[in-house]
This record gives C-alpha cells, structure tokens and sequence, in this order.
C-alpha cells in the first residue's frame, strides 16, 4: 500500500498559461493571442475604463443625436483600448505586407476582424458564476 503523505517523489507542478490563442472564425487562418486574466490585468483594465464606462451610461440616456453620436464615438475608443490591453499577438495576417500587430489592426485591419477581438476579450473578462460566489 502506498500512502501520498510519504512519497519522496514532488507532485508536478500546477502548468497555467498567461496567455490564450483562438481561432479566428471572422479570418479562417488567422489566429490572434490574447492575455489572460490577472490581479494587476484587472486592475490595469478598470483604471482604464473607469471613466469611460460612466460617461457612456450618461450618454446613452440621453435622447440627443450629438449624445448619441459621442455615444458611439466613445464606444469605439473603448473597442480600441480592449485591444490595446487585450491582445498580444496575431498570426496568419499580414496588412500591407507587413506582418499585423494590434495597431495596424486598429488603423488598418479588417474591422470584422477587431469587432471579433473585442468580444473575444470582453468575454473572457467577465467572471464565470463560480469566481463571482467568491
């Protein structure tokens, strides 16, 4: 009978990857890689978008088209800053014939490309029910 207690032998080490990469559905062959989640991540992003977040809700209230407009305005700022913050690499794309990178992208990449990104992101910022119990 073995016991665990008095096995010279180490457990193997916990293996956790600070980065994820995913598939692009919207490019099929191109691959973009995004950081994951930590404490200083988290903290980082709500630094970010702190401010931007209230002014958003004001202005979505407002029935006022120059409201509305800022709305949208202010929303792709946000888009561009996830993917700022959000994203480490890509793989597969090339724009210009320059290998992309999250600026390029910003400035010339193929929106549905980004717009996929950025939910890509959001998606893995929100906690799951388990880590919102605790």
């Amino acid at each position: 009978m073995k016991f665990p207690s008095l096995s010279l032998k180490p457990p193997a080490p916990v293996l956790y990857a600070s980065e994820r990469t995913f598939d692009s559905t919207a490019l099929p062959g191109v691959r973009f890689v995004l950081h994951r989640m930590s404490a200083a991540r988290r903290l980082d992003l709500l630094s970010r978008m702190g401010e931007f977040a209230s002014q958003l809700e004001m202005l979505r209230a407002s029935d006022a088209l120059d409201d509305r407009v800022q709305a949208e305005t202010l929303r792709l700022r946000i888009d561009l800053e996830y993917v700022r913050w959000g994203l480490k690499g890509l793989r597969g794309i090339a724009i210009d014939g320059i290998p992309a990178e999250a600026e390029s992208l910003i400035e010339r990449g193929p929106e549905a490309l980004m717009k996929e990104i950025v939910d890509r992101i959001r998606a893995e910022c929100e906690l799951t029910g388990e880590e919102r119990k605790n």
